[in-house]
């Protein structure tokens, strides 16, 4: 009970502070929104902040998916892991903007949305689970170093404090997917 509470808890913060922004088109995902013409990087300090929280809502989504439907222990650990540190990042980015006098209210993309979905239905779930995490802490970790350096030092803290964390979760996730292909190697060998 009190691992459902605290997403449930930042998504009902996120909820709270949200407020229409006119220049936003209807159903726009705010990780779009919020992305430079060039790499889709975030363009100043305020759109990386809309950006990580969208980032950090679809991996509380895909974490919570992971801890409920994995059949791996580990797996269902990373997931779970990833919803309580992902709330609590999306908590400081919250913190922060309020601090600059805005809100942040995070929205899943369709394409993320539909990502989960699929996600959600296949057999090697698992696999897939943690070959996405791979890739989401690289990207995550290469935001964060882009803005190590930042003006606003309430963001340098947050990146200062995130980024061991989420290298610390790509190494996990890229262990975990070496042991699942030295597992799937050795099936493959056994059953010649």
């Amino acid at each position: 009970m009190k691992k459902l509470c605290i997403p449930v808890l930042a998504i009902a913060l996120m909820a709270c502070g949200q407020q229409h922004k006119p220049e936003q088109a209807e159903g726009s995902d705010s990780a779009a929104a919020a992305t430079h013409e060039k790499g889709g990087e975030p363009a100043d300090e305020r759109s990386f902040l809309s950006h990580m929280a969208a980032s950090d809502l679809k991996e509380i989504k895909l974490g919570e998916l992971a801890a409920q439907k994995a059949k791996d222990p580990r797996v269902k650990k990373f997931g779970a892991d990833i919803v309580k540190e992902r709330t609590a990042s999306t908590l400081q980015l919250q913190e922060i903007a309020r601090q600059e006098g805005s809100t942040l209210a995070p929205q899943l993309s369709r394409d993320d949305q539909d990502e989960i979905g699929l996600l959600r239905d296949r057999d090697n779930m698992d696999r897939a689970y943690i070959t996405r995490m791979v890739k989401e802490q690289k990207r995550t970790a290469e935001r964060l170093a882009q803005y190590s350096n930042a003006k606003d030092t309430a963001i340098s803290s947050y990146v200062r404090r995130t980024l061991p964390i989420v290298n610390a979760r790509y190494d996990e996730a890229n262990k975990i997917l070496e042991d699942m292909r030295k597992q799937m190697n050795n099936r493959d060998i056994s059953h010649d």
